[in-house]
């Protein structure tokens, strides 16, 4: 018997699909991700249909829920939208949960040394802190990809900086922070009044919902908006340029070395704002669990997303509603880090589906 060997080729592709062929893929996969996902809940035990259909219901058809997710909507857009950005640039940014904690950090410390200034000059200095906080935070990453001496520098300096950004905040909260009326919590004092960002009543959705839709509709419209194809502004064009060929954008005069600043200024400053919105607006004070992996399920977000500001807002009220409707995922017996499984294995197909985006396989028997 004559055995026959396989060559197997991965090629680039010259084209990526349009929006509508790019859409369908993405739609394919995310199914893909529920239909494993409901594989494991049938070996439970559970109906995984009735489950997604009451996740839907109490997420999106319940005032609590929908107001829940609203307000859970708010970190995970702000999040997904600095991570689209560096992510268009080829910059893999796996940290903006320690972006988002620092950024918290900062608005607290404001929040208490000023604590006297009105709430019209206090609040914007508390988002000024933060941004510049959780871009501090991401700069290093920045220079660390650029001036590296591997590839891939970026995603292991981002992640571990998540580190020492959960255990400041173990300090700070257990230390000069600490709540002297804490009923033995780990968390800081109640922000004063004139520190607390607007709240509708008998809701967690706070004012920093209009900041996050005001940056999502700013970025598309600066960096990402395209007139046949190519972006209409030039940051965004050096962007595009960079993230699908770094060393042809170095040929054509572009500065790597500034894009990733630019856009890691981008994706740490907005973490940084959803650590303000969350810690100000949300809990309205600072805890060590003020973020359950926010930080990485933007990541999810940013990808389901297309890494387009218009698809993240969809995609970050899609995973809001999930985290909303987790209460159904405990009624029905299962621990509430399923939904971590969820996020998982969505992640796993989107990344599976952009990678067949660009590159194509192929075989042919050899003789």
């Amino acid at each position: 018997m004559k055995l026959r060997i396989i060559e197997i080729q991965m090629k680039k592709r010259t084209e990526k699909p349009d929006f509508s062929g790019s859409l369908v893929i993405r739609l394919f996969s995310f199914l893909l991700g529920l239909g494993v996902v409901a594989v494991i809940f049938l070996i439970q035990g559970v109906n995984p249909l009735l489950l997604y259909l009451n996740i839907f219901r109490v997420a999106f058809f319940t005032r609590y829920g929908l107001a829940e997710t609203l307000s859970r909507m708010i970190p995970l857009l702000l999040i997904g939208l600095g991570l689209a950005v560096t992510f268009r640039a080829r910059i893999d940014n796996i940290g903006a949960e320690g972006q988002f904690l620092v950024g918290a950090i900062g608005a607290t410390g404001i929040a208490f040394a000023f604590a006297d200034l009105p709430s019209i000059l206090l609040i914007p200095l508390m988002f000024a802190g933060g941004f510049a906080m959780g871009a501090l935070w991401a700069i290093p990453v920045a220079i660390f990809r650029v001036k590296g001496e591997f590839k891939g520098s970026d995603v292991v300096l981002s992640f571990l900086m998540v580190f020492p950004a959960f255990f400041l905040i173990q300090y700070l909260v257990n230390g000069p922070w600490k709540d002297p009326e804490g009923w033995g919590f780990t968390q800081s004092p109640l922000f004063p009044v004139n520190a607390q960002i607007y709240q509708i009543p008998e809701t967690r959705i706070h004012l920093t919902i209009l900041l996050a839709l005001a940056l999502t509709f700013l970025v598309y419209y600066y960096l990402v908006r395209t007139k046949d194809g190519i972006p209409e502004t030039k940051l965004g064009y050096e962007i595009d340029v960079v993230g699908k060929n770094p060393e042809a954008g170095e040929a054509v005069g572009i500065n790597f070395l500034k894009i990733a600043l630019v856009t890691m200024i981008i994706s740490g400053g907005f973490a940084g704002l959803a650590g303000v919105g969350e810690a100000a607006g949300s809990i309205l004070r600072l805890r060590p669990e003020i973020s359950t992996g926010l930080g990485f399920t933007g990541i999810v977000v940013a990808w389901l997303g297309g890494l387009n500001p218009l698809g993240v807002l969809v995609s970050s009220v899609f995973f809001a509603g999930i985290l909303a409707g987790g209460v159904e995922i405990q009624m029905a017996g299962l621990p509430v880090t399923v939904i971590d499984l969820f996020n998982g294995a969505i992640l796993f197909f989107v990344l599976l589906a952009e990678f067949f985006m660009r590159y194509r396989i192929e075989w042919r028997m050899l003789k």
